[in-house]
């Protein structure tokens, strides 16, 4: 097999990214029409499956990052250099705002929504350090099924997909209620744009960088043998 174009790497990115975002919110938003919310396990499966299907598609062509922390994380253990990072994070960052984009044009603003945000506890609303740290356990544990079953060649084969997609659907079953379970800068901004929460988003880059870079450091340094570091 030949070396895969740049060209095709991003567009596999962008879609996607696109689908992560179109397929995640849209299924929050619809499962909210009729004015109640949608079940958390609803949510959990919507992101955890599209995922798993997206980074198996994904993941011969770009590496099925779909993630602009997870592509910072393998810059941090250098195993993608800088401009192809850079590139990657355009990439994604436009297939999440193109689907909420796409997503307001067919719901409109008033039935528009599927951004994760902080939740409560006890009626008090997390504050901003809470939120971080919640992101950053949820996609440290994200990237360390990364880790485990995308990088490390002592994986079983073809696994990679399942295992990440099924990490994001425990994490957001733990998390969602908490800050949404974004662990994905794209995914909370491609609708936040739109919703009026952009003013988050700066939580929603920390946490998930800060946490998938130190699963990717961990995992490289104790765990990954020295021939594949």
């Amino acid at each position: 097999m030949g070396e895969v174009k740049m060209e095709s790497k991003l567009v596999a990115e962008a879609i996607g990214t696109f689908a992560l975002t179109f397929i995640g919110a849209g299924a929050i938003i619809v499962g909210s029409l009729d004015g109640g919310s949608t079940p958390l396990l609803t949510v959990a499966m919507a992101h955890g499956i599209v995922l798993a299907v997206v980074v198996s598609a994904t993941m011969s062509i770009s590496g099925g990052h779909i993630n602009p922390a997870v592509t910072l994380a393998f810059l941090a253990i250098k195993k993608i250099d800088g401009t192809t990072a850079g590139a990657y994070i355009v990439a994604q960052l436009v297939g999440a705002v193109l689907a909420g984009g796409l997503l307001l044009t067919i719901f409109g603003e008033a039935n528009f929504g599927g951004t994760p945000a902080p939740g409560s506890i006890g009626g008090e609303v997390l504050e901003p350090t809470q939120v971080i740290l919640v992101e950053v356990v949820l996609t440290f544990l994200l990237m360390f099924a990364v880790m485990g079953t995308a990088v490390d060649s002592r994986a079983p084969a073809g696994i990679a997909g399942l295992g990440i997609g099924m990490m994001v659907a425990a994490d957001i079953l733990m998390g969602g209620p908490l800050t949404g379970a974004a662990m994905n800068p794209a995914r909370h901004l491609g609708t936040a744009l739109f919703d009026g929460l952009v003013g988050d988003a700066w939580m929603y880059w920390v946490g998930p960088v800060v946490g998938a870079a130190l699963a990717a450091l961990v995992y490289n340094q104790f765990i990954l043998e020295e021939d594949e570091e």
